[in-house]
């Protein structure tokens, strides 16, 4: 009977330190076992696994679907707990900027995430102040306050990858915003005043391409209708010469039909023609003789 109650108290202990290796994984989160600094298998997945117990495996949980955030740089002005430079870049044409990002990563490879170096957000606030100040190196203050923010947002990004990969710190980086870059506070103003003017020449440049692109196309409209109108004018006129040489040919072949009847009528035609035109009309006498030889009646005369 005694034996039989050592064996149930030794059984409910190994039962008890049994049920201390289970770990329970939750969605969205790795477990990553190390036995004696080792690390044992894969990490964990969600679900509910055994482990060795009484701190013979050590596990550590790492949210591999949280999105972090880290801030770099700085917006305001530097605090009593912040470097005296805080925030402060110097661009390509020796100008001073204040930016600020954000960097948003999370955990790929949860081994490498906890074996590898410690202060790791430390680490990547360094390689990103790095990446901003070489990127904003490259630019002209105007460049990198206008149109080429997203390039530096991507350089930076695109940079940390290679850096973290490098490092192994077992991170993905999703993406940077370039969430302020500005002129420091001294020469704010000074800044503001030239950008409004050059936003001024730039309207002004706008508007005068406008109206040199609508001049130019109402220039294209009023050539193109001209050539219209000139090679209308140029098919009449050679529908009209090829009318005239119809008219010719069929003349001489009348000619050679009938030459009296024909220079006759051409006669004819030709005074009714010219009648209108005539300033003053001569009346002959009754007996006074008129020269019609044209019509080929030599010494014919009329009254």
């Amino acid at each position: 009977m005694r034996g039989r109650t050592v064996l149930g108290l030794v059984g409910l202990v190994a039962a008890i330190v049994a049920a201390t290796g289970l770990v329970a994984v939750e969605p969205g989160e790795a477990v990553v076992v190390r036995r004696f600094g080792r690390v044992v298998d894969r990490p964990m997945g969600a679900g509910l696994h055994w482990v060795a117990p009484l701190g013979v495996d050590r596990i550590d949980r790492v949210r591999t679907d949280e999105v972090r955030r880290l801030r770099i740089g700085l917006a305001g002005i530097p605090g009593a707990t912040d470097a005296p430079g805080a925030g402060e870049f110097l661009s390509g044409d020796q100008n001073v900027l204040r930016a600020e990002a954000v960097v948003q990563y999370r955990v790929a490879d949860p081994v490498a995430f906890v074996l590898g170096v410690d202060r790791r957000e430390e680490v990547l606030a360094a390689l990103g102040h790095a990446a901003m100040s070489r990127s904003l190196a490259r630019r002209g203050i105007d460049d990198a306050m206008g149109g080429d923010r997203l390039a530096v947002a991507a350089e930076v990004a695109e940079s940390l990858r290679g850096d973290s990969d490098a490092l192994g710190l077992g991170l993905a980086i999703l993406g940077v915003n370039l969430t302020e870059i500005r002129p420091p506070e001294e020469v704010r103003a000074d800044f503001a005043a030239t950008q409004a003017a050059r936003s001024e020449v730039d309207t002004r440049l706008r508007e005068a391409q406008g109206l040199a692109d609508r001049l130019l196309a109402a220039s294209a409209s009023e050539v193109g209708t001209v050539l219209d109108r000139a090679h209308a004018a140029a098919d009449r006129s050679v529908m009209m010469a090829g009318a005239r040489a119809d008219r010719f040919r069929s003349l001489v072949i009348e000619l050679d039909r009938s030459r009296p009847m024909t220079l006759r009528r051409l006669y004819l035609d030709a005074i009714r023609e010219q009648w209108p035109r005539v300033g003053r009309t001569v009346v002959l006498a009754p007996d006074e003789p008129l020269d019609l030889s044209i019509l080929g009646s030599a010494g014919e005369t009329g009254p």
